[in-house]
């Protein structure tokens, strides 16, 4: 009886139980690893197919003799909406009023082109008659007028561009062209500081004799006899095209360059510098030296 209760003594058989335990564990441990490795291929199969927007396990390249690296990565931000596509532009000007506010850039100071540029044809017309010569009759005359000094050749300038003239010549009173290189300089420092490609205004009128009224009168209406262009006072800067300093072929309707430009003449407007006008017929600020 002693010999069967050393043999069966509660100290062995806990040892005993013990081991049976540790044995179960590794064998379970054994068959649990290779079954997670059955499972993250799948997972990882699973992920490739997923649709966007779901919650994706990216399963990491692992040794046979490694455990597989779960990582479970989560799409936060949604895709983004494709942007609508912008309508085309224009093939003619349409000559409508604008607010200031169909762009990116809002101008604060031009709300309104017709409320802000609102001087007159008689008003500029007193200006022109105190700052500028008297009306000419041919174009000989003028070059006889600029041979004296009274008139300055404008038509080469890294400030501006000068259109085709068929009915005036580029010729201003030395007050007129300094403002002109003013307006030309302050419109790429204004859009060099906003970070804008650079451009230049281009000028689609000055001087014109009585001839080239009469000429003008016959194709149009809108000419008047005794016109502020007359005096080698007055410009007109089309709003319709820019010249890109770095280019041959001009920028049309960016309303974004007119209000850049709107901006320059408002300010040399605000200080006395000129009146303008704003031309919807003739798509241009018609404007006159102070």
């Amino acid at each position: 009886m002693a010999q069967t209760k050393n043999r069966y003594s509660k100290p062995k058989f806990l040892a005993t139980f013990g081991a049976l335990i540790l044995l179960l564990s590794g064998i379970s441990h054994v068959f649990g690893l290779s079954t997670l490795k059955h499972i993250s291929a799948g997972q990882a199969a699973h992920t490739s197919a997923a649709p966007a927007g779901e919650p994706q396990v990216a399963i990491a390249d692992t040794d046979t003799t490694q455990q597989a690296d779960l990582a479970v990565a989560y799409s936060t931000e949604p895709e983004a909406e494709p942007e609508p596509e912008a309508e085309p532009e224009p093939e003619a000007d349409l000559h409508t009023e604008s607010p200031c506010a169909d762009t990116g850039f809002v101008s604060a100071k031009v709300w309104s082109y017709p409320d802000c540029f609102p001087d007159s044809n008689s008003v500029q017309l007193q200006a022109a008659r105190l700052n500028g010569v008297a009306p000419m009759n041919s174009r000989s005359e003028v070059l006889n007028s600029a041979g004296r000094h009274q008139l300055s050749n404008i038509s080469s300038s890294p400030y501006y561009v000068m259109d085709d003239l068929t009915h005036s010549m580029p010729y201003l009173v030395p007050k007129a062209q300094l403002l002109l290189n003013t307006i030309g300089i302050n419109f790429v420092d204004s859009l060099h500081s906003k970070g804008m490609a650079l451009h230049l205004p281009i000028v689609t009128s000055v001087l014109r004799t009585n001839d080239d009224i009469r000429r003008l009168q016959h194709g149009n209406s809108n000419s008047v006899t005794n016109s502020c262009h007359c005096y080698g006072t007055t410009i007109d800067i089309t709003y319709n095209r820019f010249m890109p300093v770095e280019g041959k072929t001009p920028t049309r309707y960016d309303e974004t360059l007119k209000k850049v430009l709107a901006e320059v003449l408002y300010d040399l407007r605000a200080d006395g510098r000129c009146y303008v006008k704003y031309e919807r017929r003739q798509a241009c600020f018609h404007l006159t030296v102070i």
